[in-house]
């Protein structure tokens, strides 16, 4: 395993700003967590991997009466013979950590105690009658490093094959003494490889996750993005949801609601967002969980909270339109 470098892309989050405007598509509310609660950073060096290289045509000279089958499975073999003489598989670093977003600021936490990847197939049907994805255990993989000057974890993954990944983390009870509340984190990433999108809309099966109604990568700002809460495998109603960008920029707040945003989702699980500016943004559901022993031996409750993470790029340039007619 390679050394893990962490993480100029984060410090170097675009600068663009742009009013912040809340989707109001699904029913909206002015409960959420709490805008400055940690959130569990579940963040890969790469939001998309690029699709490999064509394959180079071939130099034999094709026979006159050749049958177009036969020429499109030619292809199809020099293609996936180009894919296989790929000596080195891709590699992401993935972040694991617990943070505030919007005042940037790291939070010391111990090691996970799950942390997976399930890879859908490109070839595999959508439906829920098709295979599983394969799913790898990387809690192995994790080494302890520093982010923001506060303990943190991180592994440095293969991407073997072609696929749509999608990163699963859930975190060890997280005492926040200020609220007096423990906080369980389920948190999830999706990484297309190599041009596959299937899985995206699929639920990688956490007892709470959201999972997206709109495919979440190649999103440019403003970007909208909704999804479905579900607990235990069924929709989630009336569940405190908020939206929250990490500010690495350091952008002040123009008022008290500026942290983040806040919706409720409705009686299908559903909610819906606006995002209007680029970088890391992180959903979070939250519900209430069974009571844990506190520091004082006491029961204490417990915040489940349900993390999506996704990437929203810079609006595409303007094309020129100062052409000249011939």
């Amino acid at each position: 395993m390679r050394p893990i470098h962490f993480f100029a892309w984060v410090r170097g989050a675009r600068r663009q700003g742009i009013a912040a405007t809340l989707c109001a598509v699904f029913s909206l509310g002015a409960t959420s967590a709490c805008a400055d609660a940690p959130l569990s950073l579940l963040v890969p060096s790469r939001h998309i991997v690029s699709q490999p290289e064509a394959a180079a045509r071939t130099d034999a000279p094709q026979k006159n009466g050749e049958k177009a089958a036969a020429k499109l499975a030619e292809k199809a073999e020099a293609q996936a013979a180009a894919q296989e003489k790929r000596a080195d598989p891709e590699e992401v670093d993935i972040l694991l950590s617990l943070m505030r977003p919007f005042l940037h600021e790291g939070v010391a936490v111990d090691m996970p105690q799950l942390f997976a990847v399930l890879r859908h197939d490109a070839d595999a049907e959508s439906s829920g009658d098709g295979p599983m994805p394969e799913r790898r255990d990387l809690l192995g993989d994790v080494e302890e490093i520093r982010y923001l000057d506060q303990k943190a974890w991180g592994a440095n993954v293969a991407l073997d094959k072609p696929g749509l990944y999608q990163f699963i983390m859930e975190g060890r009870p997280w005492w926040d003494a200020d609220r007096e509340t423990f906080l369980r984190h389920q948190a999830k990433v999706t990484l297309p490889v190599h041009g596959v999108e299937r899985g995206w809309n699929e639920a990688a099966g956490q007892s709470f996750e959201i999972v997206p109604l709109v495919r979440p990568f190649g999103l440019h700002a403003p970007a909208l993005f909704s999804g479905r809460v579900l607990l235990d495998g069924q929709p989630l109603a009336n569940a405190p949801v908020r939206m929250a960008r990490i500010n690495a920029d350091g952008a002040s707040p123009t008022g008290p609601w500026q942290q983040d945003m806040a919706a409720i989702s409705n009686a299908t699980g559903e909610f819906a967002f606006m995002l209007p500016q680029p970088g890391w943004w992180c959903c979070e559901a939250v519900t209430p969980g069974a009571p844990l022993k506190g520091p004082d031996g006491e029961l204490k409750p417990v915040e489940r909270a349900a993390l999506f993470w996704l990437f929203v790029e810079n609006p595409p340039a303007p094309r020129d339109t100062d052409t000249r007619k011939r």
